[in-house]
């Protein structure tokens, strides 16, 4: 059994990260086939906006948080989803709500329609708020996140400790519970900073913000306990992360970022897949093949050279993502790596997807 193979047998969650166009999320997928081949219940959910997930497994008309089964011969089985900002937020509202009114007087607020619309902060506290839901379905036994390119990744990671630091904060409970008595003492010392406050975000968006807090009153506190679980359940033993990256300048450069953020946020590195990497071509060096191409002539020295510059390529690959080993073991010296090659077109179906998730389960580092 490889080291990959154990993360996708014995762990709760995994979350792929890496910048765009290295593969993740193909990999993300990949990594769901080899765990339903272990017998195991696994969902993906990809928290990025991009439908590059469900338009390669084929899925094209999933709507909201909708979960659907990929058909799968397999021990186990794999189901795939997106996240639905609006719906999670809904449903989120619903679940903490004290009563079906103010679940519906919170969801009608105009502050919280636009709060709910957002595709910057609020997706990052949702997609957290997707993955405690998900983590707690008794459906399954894994939930495979797919993240956004890495620098917006580490928006989702930080995203549970910033919810519940906002929710403990002194305007925040100021506004929530002004019907406790705390208005008209407070009102007065207030006024300064809630007229700055409306100067900067205007009057309306101000009053919608109040009257949506104060609709939210009591419902903080769950909303607060179910972020920390987040933010507890990303640094347990049960969670792994798997950076995802290729043989690039770019694509190397936002790994070292990730992982420096990583050990900046004291989250735990595992395992790093280097994706799409130049196939070797033969038993020699990109030097011996030129050295052939020097001593023969005709087709067959074209071939040595052609060959020659394949293999160069190869090699700088591997020097390349050796480099990168090396500084990151600095950090994470258990970290284990895996290679796979690179495809001869785009994955695009399950079948291309089951033959990257072959090569997941059998390649050592």
């Amino acid at each position: 059994m490889t080291q990959l193979q154990a993360i996708t047998q014995t762990s709760e969650v995994i979350v792929t990260c890496g910048t765009g166009g290295v593969g993740k999320t193909s990999i993300a997928a990949a990594l769901g086939v080899v765990a339903a081949q272990q017998g195991r219940r696994v969902v993906v959910v990809t928290i990025d906006p991009a439908r590059r997930l469900l338009d390669a497994i084929g899925l094209h008309d999933n709507t909201g948080n909708e979960i659907l089964q990929v058909p799968l011969d397999s021990a186990g089985e794999l189901w795939v989803t997106m996240l639905d900002v609006r719906e999670t937020f809904d449903s989120l509202v619903r679940d903490t709500s004290p009563t079906v009114e103010r679940a519906n007087e919170v969801m009608k607020n105009s502050f919280y329609r636009s709060l709910s619309k957002s595709l910057s902060g609020t997706r990052d506290y949702m997609a957290a708020e997707r993955l405690y839901n998900l983590h707690n379905d008794s459906r399954f036994d894994l939930v495979i996140v797919d993240t956004p390119p890495s620098r917006n990744a580490l928006d989702f990671l930080e995203s549970p400790e910033r919810l519940a630091r906002f929710l403990k904060h002194p305007i925040v409970r100021f506004l929530v519970a002004p019907s406790r008595g705390g208005f008209r003492i407070a009102n007065a010392a207030m006024q300064p900073v809630l007229k700055a406050i409306s100067g900067i975000v205007g009057g309306d968006a101000l009053t919608g913000a109040a009257a949506f807090l104060q609709a939210f009153d009591g419902m903080e506190t769950e909303f607060s306990r179910r972020a920390l679980a987040v933010a507890d359940t990303l640094r347990s033993d049960a969670t792994h992360f798997v950076i995802v990256t290729a043989p690039s300048p770019d694509a190397l450069s936002e790994a070292d970022h990730f992982v420096s953020e990583l050990s900046r946020l004291r989250i735990s590195l595992q395992h790093v897949v280097a994706n799409r990497m130049p196939p070797a071509f033969g038993a020699l060096t990109s030097a011996e093949e030129m050295k052939q191409a020097s001593v023969t002539t005709g087709d067959l020295s074209v071939a040595h050279s052609v060959i020659a510059g394949l293999c160069e390529d190869a090699e700088i690959a591997r020097i390349d993502i050796g480099a990168f080993l090396e500084r990151t073991r600095v950090l994470f010296p258990q970290l284990d790596i895996t290679y796979t090659d690179e495809m001869p077109a785009d994955i695009h179906d399950m079948e291309s997807i089951a033959v990257l998730a072959s090569q997941l389960a059998v390649h050592p580092a």
